[in-house]
């Protein structure tokens, strides 16, 4: 009866569901299909919701309502009902069809914002060292208690947003603010980020491209605040029905009020392909390479890094990703005290969880978990942490 609908033949479709001895319910149905096919949305979410209100059970009409309203661009209302769908339906193809719809709402809503509470236990809050003696050209010096690993919890409170202007088909500029404060038992590991970027999107014929200048504060005690003001560009172009390529390039400008040693350029080029291996799977594979340009001539550095990382949306709402990471940074000049440059290899693994139908009064929590390892030939960046951060977040 749908297909009959779309290709036009509403005869054929209204006789086909007389056949089947239609229920009130089934009757306004067809009566918001037919008006959906003849692009009369108002009037079709009008009849939808009154098959709801005779059976609030009925999944086809809670799929063609969300369908609608979004086709309408009332994005809150057809963000709702898609988000209830992935509670309430199982049917894997549908779910899938879901997430998509919703990130297509995403992408598209002229005003969001969003906001969030967690928690970070964490088995080296300051990145210190395990060890306990540094030796240099000068001899053996004891490392500080102050730079050793330290174990702690922290608590953030963040908010951000997003206001959205279509330019003309296909165009559109952005307005992206977030800011969020960290607490920790030590003061001098407390910040506070406020981040400010404008981006302006252009949609191309397989995908899109973008060009965003960005501006970032963190505050901290003790003279160690600082900023960043850089210039980001994007594209994301669709290979295959599979496969997706993503290429971003970056440039930003350090600054360090009170460690002009520390300022200086820093850029990065990032390239990751995609590859959806089923409805519910998909991988990604990365490539990396930066250059920090500090002033200081032993705190410049190149980078490479690699990375590979899966995400399963599994039967029943249940959501999980897990990545790895690795990389270099080599360092220009010999690190103070010492007759060698210094080098670090990294290594980070993650993993994230969260549920779909786990949510209280419009708050959803969520799981993510990070195990890095630094090792250099410099003692004070050589060290490991294991870390997660439990979150409740919420869209407004």
């Amino acid at each position: 009866m749908s297909r009959l609908l779309t290709l036009g033949q509403v005869d054929a479709a209204r006789a086909v569901l007389e056949a089947g001895d239609p229920s009130p319910a089934d009757k306004l149905f067809f009566e918001a299909r037919l008006l959906k096919s003849q692009a009369r949305l108002v009037a079709a979410i009008a009849l939808f919701r009154q098959v709801l209100q005779i059976d609030p059970n009925r999944l086809n009409a809670r799929r063609e309502l969300a369908h609608t309203l979004m086709l309408n661009r009332d994005y809150g209302p057809a963000e709702f009902h898609f988000n209830h769908l992935l509670r309430i339906d199982n049917n894997p193809r549908m779910r899938v069809g879901y997430r998509r719809f919703l990130e297509l709402i995403n992408r598209n809503k002229p005003i969001g914002m969003s906001g969030y509470y967690s928690m970070l236990p964490s088995t080296n809050v300051n990145r210190g060292t395990t060890q306990t003696v540094f030796n240099t050209s000068l001899g053996e010096f004891v490392i500080d208690e102050s730079s050793q690993a330290t174990s702690g919890i922290g608590l953030v409170l963040g908010f951000s947003g997003y206001a959205r202007h279509p330019l003309s088909a296909g165009q559109r500029v952005v307005l992206n603010w977030g800011i969020s404060a960290t607490r920790y038992e030590t003061d001098n590991l407390n910040n506070l980020d406020t981040n400010l970027a404008l981006v302006y999107e252009r949609a191309t014929r397989t995908g899109r491209w973008f060009l965003s200048p960005y501006y970032r504060k963190t505050s901290r005690p003790e003279n160690a605040s600082h900023r960043l003001q850089g210039l980001r560009l994007g594209m994301n172009s669709r290979l295959t029905v599979q496969d997706q390529l993503n290429f971003t390039l970056l440039r930003e400008r350090r600054i360090f009020p009170n460690h002009l040693h520390l300022e200086g350029p820093f850029a990065s080029v990032l390239l990751n392909l995609s590859h959806q291996l089923s409805p519910s799977q998909s991988i990604q594979l990365g490539l990396g390479v930066e250059r920090s340009s500090p002033q200081s001539e032993h705190l410049r550095y190149v980078g490479t890094k690699v990375s590979l990382s899966t995400k399963q949306d599994w039967q029943g709402g249940l959501q999980t990703s897990f990545g790895l990471e690795l990389g270099q940074h080599d360092f220009v000049g010999n690190y103070p005290l010492t007759n060698s440059p210094r080098a670090d290899d990294f290594s980070r693994l993650n993993a994230t969880l969260q549920h779909a139908r786990v949510e209280f009064f419009g708050y959803r929590p969520s799981l993510s978990c990070l195990h890095h390892i630094n090792r250099s030939n410099v003692v004070f960046y050589d060290y490991k942490v294991t870390e997660c951060r439990i979150t409740v977040s919420r869209n407004f």
